[in-house]
């Protein structure tokens, strides 16, 4: 049954991310940072809410948001700038997203706990 709500939450994850992409005209980076904030964010408030791991937690943080989040195209991303030999930008590129991401977490996972 876990593989029936992993495949469903998968497809809604891929078509919310392709629909919130075409919605922004940011550059492709910036779209990557939004896009991992976003799904950080609501990982770190999946993991709040959900105090047993079961089959709704499973849906949403492997289904949903591990379609929806970006970990390819950010190492694409920043291999594209290693390959161009700009290896600063690569390296605040990638220190950066996992700051941030993991920041989004936090705060989602801080926010439910109060909420609830």
């Amino acid at each position: 049954m876990n593989l029936i709500f992993i495949f469903i939450g998968g497809g809604v994850g891929a078509l919310a991310r392709y629909a919130l992409i075409n919605s922004i005209s940011f550059s492709q980076n910036t779209n990557i940072y939004l896009v991992n904030f976003v799904g950080c964010l609501l990982m770190g408030a999946i993991f709040a809410y959900f105090s047993n791991k079961g089959q709704m937690y499973t849906f949403f943080s492997i289904g949903v948001l591990g379609s929806f989040t970006t970990m390819s195209a950010f190492t694409n991303n920043t291999l594209e700038l290693l390959l161009q030999s700009k290896y600063l930008n690569a390296l605040a590129y990638g220190i950066t997203m996992v700051v941030i991401c993991l920041i989004a977490n936090i705060i989602g996972y801080i926010f439910i706990k109060k909420l609830f």
